[in-house]
This record gives C-alpha cells, structure tokens and sequence, in this order.
C-alpha cells in the first residue's frame, strides 16, 4: 500500500509537468514572417508575424538603423492580441530615408522576461531594387541531332579570257595624195592647159598673116 502511495504522489507531480512540457511543445514561437531578412523594402510594406505564445501579455513591434550605437528603438506597433502568422503593422517606409534597417519584434510573458525576434532589411524608395540573376550551374544534357554528312563539291575551272588581238597598222599608200596636193595637181594642169591655149591662139594668128 505505501509503494502504491508513492507511485500515486509521483504521478501527481510528474503529469503537470508533462503537460506543461507538451504545452511549450506545442506553441509557436516569436517570429517575423515577413518580409525576409534582407529583404529590399519599398512604400508601404505588411509586417506579420507570431507572438502566441504561453503566458503571453503583449507585444511590441519597432525598428532601429542597423548601426544603432545607442540602442535607440522606433515603436511600430504595439499590441495585447497574441496573433499567428498575422499582420502586426503596416509599415511606411517612404517616411525615413533609404538604408540598412533592423527590424525587432519583442513579446512580454506574465513572468516579466520577454521573447524578441529581429531580422535585418534594407530601405530602397529611391534607389532601384535590383534582382539578381539566377546562375545556371547545370549544363543540359546534349541532343543528338542527326546532321547530313558533308560533301566536297569539286572546283570549277576558272575561265580564261580571250586576249582581243591587237590591231595593226595598214602600210601608206604610195598613190594616196592628201589635199594640198591635189590642189597643187589641179593649179598645174589648169596652167598647162592654159599654156596650150595660148600656144595655139599664136599658131593661127601667125598662120592668118
């Protein structure tokens, strides 16, 4: 009976505490679903998230420049709703300038300790997003592509042209006369005929005496 007394007293003890474990299990923790860490953020951007978690009393939502020396935080939102995977704020980042940004969510449990999440992002209104070009690593498989078989063609003979033959000269003409001298043959033969005329006019004017 005392062992069964003990066994039952175990029991007792152990089984909240199973409990508590499968509770912790089971609940999701603090996250920011979205956007992803470096993530390039522009206009007016939707923040979800988680903060459901065991004991929960509220949660916060801000963000600070990435280098924050001074650990100085800008309240997003605030709020005493546990959500999951939800939106948490709508963030309008045309409001602060282009660069780097930490974005923080942080949850309160009943014990005054605190759950936070963070995630690294970058502001670009200004500036162009600029998307990076996927890297092909995989070289695709060759196709076989059947190719007809070359052929020589033989050359054509180049064709040779016919020289023109070279035309030559004729020899003078011994009997050709040019211009001045059938003019000169002309003004001599007028004069030789003249002559003659004038020779005969004599004869008969001394054959009349």
């Amino acid at each position: 009976m005392l062992d069964l007394s003990v066994h039952l007293m175990k029991i007792h003890i152990l089984l909240p505490l199973a409990l508590l474990l499968l509770a912790a299990q089971d609940t999701p923790p603090v996250a920011i679903t979205s956007p992803a860490p470096g993530d390039a953020l522009r206009g007016e951007v939707t923040i979800t998230g988680t903060t459901d978690v065991l004991g929960f009393t509220g949660s916060q939502l801000d963000f600070s420049y990435a280098s924050n020396p001074t650990d100085t935080w800008f309240i997003l939102q605030a709020s005493t709703q546990p959500v999951v995977d939800s939106p948490l704020a709508i963030w309008d980042t045309t409001l602060i300038s282009d660069g780097d940004y930490v974005l923080r969510l942080r949850v309160f449990i009943e014990d005054g300790t605190f759950q936070e999440v963070t995630v690294p992002l970058k502001v670009q209104n200004d500036t162009p997003i600029v998307i990076p070009t996927p890297v092909i690593t995989s070289t695709p498989d060759k196709l076989d592509v059947g190719l007809p078989t070359p052929f020589l063609v033989a050359a054509s003979p180049t064709p040779t042209l016919t020289p023109r033959p070279t035309p030559t000269p004729l020899p003078t003409n011994a009997v050709s006369m040019n211009q001045t001298a059938v003019f000169t043959s002309l003004g001599r033969g007028a004069l030789v005929i003249l002559g003659l005329f004038a020779f005969v006019g004599l004869i008969l004017r001394f054959r009349r005496y």
